[in-house]
């Protein structure tokens, strides 16, 4: 990862593609993007030519590069040539890019959609849509078919297209146009796959949740830890847990004990068995990509942790995406870790 390119919103809401080498000058070499970005939805990189952003204003547009003119030049060809930006919607509060032409949207007034055929109808805003549920706070899709919704009533869902009636019915055993509940009194929940889900309640306690959903409320489950602020999952059996004290650590499976043993005191020897590592402390960000672990400490440092000594990248940092090899999978990780983050909106910074 030392040597990718990172997408970086810093606190002035401005957005650049920042290029290696880092930790010889900062901020490193880099091109501006947009200015503007709205802190809560933010913007989801496609590639290094290619990025969705959301604007203060609420507005999100598919930007193609090259950059460096802000704002890029409006088109109402879809998609964009090269620097341009075209609209997608307006009033949007977060979003998920599938594709680059298929994508949910949470709006400002509570209602998901599920947003397609760009280009095709004029006015082009908002596009062709159809909507998933109401009274949304957060979501993610694990598919175009399967969006996990939390409520505003604090009732977790998993919602199975085809989507357009809302609310969905009860799947009652069925698996197509209908939602399952998985739990309630959620704050906030991370999905693994479609029967794995991290969900921490009201009371900061975290949970893995097994599925099959819909059967039980809550559902089988085991005690991960409790104090949480935020969790990224790896996978079922290794997760990042971010207390409410600011301190980053890796937990492994099996899961049960709270807290943890450090792993250097359990008979893995640091494998991995049912015992946890510190990572980093004084975090509010974080993100795991490619097997490199960034944070933003509580002075928006964004640090990169590796198996070298620990190299500051940018100051004065909100969110970031570095270009993977897989995009799609590290922003939704991204959505995520900048959960404590996203609290440093207008006027609260």
């Amino acid at each position: 990862m030392a040597n990718e390119q990172i997408f970086v919103l810093g606190s002035d809401r401005n957005l650049w593609l920042e290029q290696p080498p880092y930790g010889w000058q900062i901020p490193p070499q880099r091109t501006l993007v947009d200015g503007n970005v709205d802190f809560f939805a933010a913007f989801q990189a496609i590639s290094a030519n290619e990025v969705f952003v959301c604007g203060s204003d609420g507005n999100l547009w598919l930007e193609q590069g090259g950059f460096g003119q802000v704002p890029l030049p409006d088109t109402s060809t879809f998609p964009p040539g090269s620097g341009q930006r075209y609209q997608i919607d307006g009033s949007v509060g977060a979003f998920q890019a599938m594709t680059t032409g298929e994508i949910f949207v949470l709006g400002q007034d509570g209602n998901l959609w599920f947003e397609f055929g760009f280009g095709t109808t004029s006015p082009t805003v908002p596009p062709p849509r159809t909507q998933v549920d109401g009274n949304v706070i957060t979501f993610e899709a694990l598919s175009l078919k399967e969006v996990f919704v939390l409520g505003s009533d604090g009732n977790l869902w998993q919602e199975l297209g085809p989507f357009g009636t809302v609310p969905l019915p009860s799947c009652n055993g069925q698996g197509l146009g209908c939602r399952n509940q998985v739990d309630g009194n959620v704050a906030f929940f991370s999905p693994v796959d479609s029967g794995h889900v991290f969900v921490v309640g009201s009371d900061g306690n975290l949970w893995l949740e097994l599925g099959p959903f819909g059967q039980q409320i809550p559902p089988r489950r085991v005690h991960v830890d409790d104090n949480v602020a935020d969790v990224l999952p790896v996978s079922a059996e290794d997760v990042f847990v971010l207390d409410r004290y600011g301190n980053l650590w890796r937990e492994h499976a099996p899961f049960g004990q709270i807290p943890l043993p450090p792993c250097s005191e359990t008979s893995g020897f640091g494998k991995g068995f049912g015992c946890r590592d510190l990572i980093h402390r004084r975090v509010a960000g974080y993100g795991f990509f490619d097997d490199t672990i960034f944070i933003i400490d509580f002075d928006l440092n964004l640090i990169q942790i590796s198996q070298g000594p620990p190299t500051t990248i940018d100051r004065n940092v909100i969110d970031f995406h570095p270009l993977t090899s897989n995009l799609m999978m590290s922003r939704r990780n991204q959505l995520r870790r900048a959960r404590r983050l996203r609290e440093m909106r207008e006027g609260e910074i």
